[in-house]
C-alpha cells in the first residue's frame, strides 16, 4: 500500500466582489501563466564560465562547489511567496499589471542573491591559495560575476 503524497500549494485569497469582472481578472491572471522569470548570470562566455565554476565546482581544476544562484533562489521563495500573494490581489484590484508583478519579483530575488553571493563562506579557500591570495574571503575579487547577476522576464515555451 502506497503512503499518501503530501502536496503543499500556496494560495493568493482573492477577493471578488461585485464591482470585480470575473472575466477581467481571468484574463489579466492568464497573462501571468504565459511568462515567468529567470535569475542567472549574465554576460560575456568568460563571465558564463566563472559562475558556472563556482555554482558546479570543477573537479579538474580541484574547485568545490559554492552555489550562489541556486542558494540565493531558494532563499527568496519566502519572500517571492509572500510578494507573489500580494500582487496578485493589487491585480484583481487593478492597482497592478502582471509584468509590473513579474518585475518585481525579478527585482526581489535578484537582491536576495547578490545578498547570498555576498555571505558566501563555504567551502573555504584551500590554505595555499588563500596566502596566495593575501586573504581567506571567497569571491571577493570576483566583483564582475557579482555585477552580472540580473533577472529577465520571458515568454514560456511550449506550455499551454
Amino acid at each position: 500500500m502506497s503512503k499518501a503524497r503530501r502536496t503543499r500549494s500556496r494560495r493568493a485569497n482573492v477577493e471578488v466582489t461585485e464591482v470585480t469582472y470575473l472575466p477581467d481578472i481571468l484574463r489579466k491572471l492568464e497573462e501571468l501563466t504565459k511568462h515567468e522569470v529567470h535569475i542567472g548570470a549574465s554576460g560575456d562566455q568568460e563571465t558564463a564560465m566563472i559562475a558556472g565554476i563556482h555554482e558546479y565546482g570543477s573537479l579538474k581544476a580541484g574547485i568545490p562547489a559554492r552555489s550562489f544562484i541556486g542558494t540565493g533562489k531558494k532563499k527568496a521563495q519566502a519572500a517571492i511567496s509572500k510578494l507573489a500573494k500580494s500582487g496578485v490581489n493589487a491585480i484583481v484590484q487593478k492597482s497592478e499589471t502582471a509584468r509590473g508583478l513579474l518585475e518585481s519579483i525579478g527585482q526581489e530575488g535578484e537582491s536576495r542573491v547578490v545578498k547570498n553571493f555576498d555571505k558566501i563562506r563555504t567551502p573555504s579557500l584551500s590554505p595555499l591559495y588563500a596566502r596566495r591570495k593575501g586573504n581567506g574571503k571567497i569571491l571577493v575579487q570576483e566583483q564582475k560575476l557579482r555585477d552580472s547577476i540580473t533577472f529577465i522576464v520571458i515568454p514560456k515555451k511550449g506550455r499551454r
